[in-house]
């Protein structure tokens, strides 16, 4: 198993800085996710550790050892790409093989580590196919197979499920995670989809304008974002301006509420609220927030509900909830009320990037 460091990586195209001093420690073994918005870097990151680009500053270790001077084809790792890059005019057997060929591989033993991998991805039976006779998914997977068989140190990811239709997605992510659990290769996987990040990583690194904002489990970056961008980027999320009356007190969507002791004095803050930490036509447990609105839309999507509910001079805010008989008879244009506990307010300093002061 294989522990990445990077250190204070650089890398501008022209004028433009691509990446700004990025520096991270991947576990050997892990799942990591490189997670943010286009043209936030992360790509390009990615590609500096497979050796498609040269960074302009900073050292990348792999097991201990710089491999910034090594070619793409020196440095040990495997790549699987977006658009499938399988070879058309080449069966599965030969795409997969590929690799062990150009290694100059004996041919039993690529026989023998080309039918393995086949077998864990699942495409045994399909060794004599050629690439239009195959599905998006089984593509996939024949570029997960052409990258593991080589045996690589890390498994690098680049957006690899963007092309597959909504369900095989799911399936396929799935898949991946357990095979990377199976074979405990560290594996660096870049993503701009937060629910494919969430579910299948150890760990989750969000990205934003070349710049790290925040590195942790997909808990921890759900539950505790460490900036305003974090909060807004993964999950949905409602913020508020706050008005600070001095002391304890502020007003919130026009209603007095006790500040926790990091915001009292605070200059400029946004409150944010989850959609789910709405209460709808219920109390909050405990001291909070609530508010009268009207229901502006409801879009039941099966295992939730999501409203939209004006507050008079505040505009719309989402709240999702368990769709029981009262919630799905509800119509545009009905009173509602949204409260919310206390503890399930977050505060931000203002900003793309404000820092999350409770």
């Amino acid at each position: 198993m294989t522990r990445v460091c990077l250190t204070n990586i650089h890398k501008s195209y022209g004028s433009h800085a691509a990446l700004k001093g990025i520096n991270l420690d991947i576990d050997s073994g892990s799942f990591f996710t490189l997670l943010g918005p286009s043209g936030c870097g992360k790509t390009t990151l990615l590609r500096a550790i497979a050796g498609f680009h040269q960074q302009d500053a900073g050292e990348i270790l792999l097991a201990g050892q710089s491999i910034g001077a090594l070619s793409a084809n020196k440095r040990q790792v495997g790549m699987v790409f977006q658009d499938y890059a399988v070879f058309p005019h080449l069966s599965v057997f030969d795409n997969v093989a590929f690799g062990l060929v150009q290694q100059k591989v004996a041919m039993p033993d690529i026989r023998t580590r080309v039918q393995a991998i086949l077998d864990t991805v699942q495409l045994g039976q399909l060794a004599d196919r050629m690439p239009h006779q195959l599905s998006g998914g089984q593509q996939q997977r024949v570029g997960l197979a052409r990258a593991l068989v080589i045996r690589p140190k890390v498994l690098l990811m680049d957006e690899p499920l963007s092309n597959l239709d909504a369900k095989l997605r799911i399936d396929l992510r799935r898949d991946i995670r357990l095979l990377q659990q199976q074979l405990g290769i560290t594996t660096i996987y870049v993503t701009h989809d937060q629910e494919e990040a969430l579910s299948i990583s150890d760990q989750v690194c969000v990205m934003f304008d070349g710049v790290v904002q925040q590195v942790g489990s997909p808990w921890a970056i759900y539950r505790q974002p460490s900036n305003r961008f974090v909060a807004g980027f993964v999950g949905s999320n409602n913020f508020l301006p706050l008005r600070q009356q001095g002391g304890q007190l502020a007003q919130l969507l026009g209603q007095p509420i006790e500040l926790p002791r990091a915001v009292q004095g605070q200059p400029a803050v946004t409150a944010a609220v989850r959609p789910e930490k709405w209460r709808v036509n219920h109390p909050a447990a405990g001291p909070g927030l609530q508010v009268p609105g009207v229901l502006r839309q409801a879009m039941f999507t099966g295992r939730e509900l999501q409203l939209f509910v004006e507050v008079a001079g505040h505009g719309v805010l989402e709240a999702l909830t368990a769709p029981d008989d009262a919630m799905v008879a509800l119509q545009p244009g009905d009173t509602v009320t949204l409260a919310v506990q206390a503890t399930d307010i977050q505060y931000f300093a203002e900003g793309d990037t404000g820092v999350r002061l409770a």
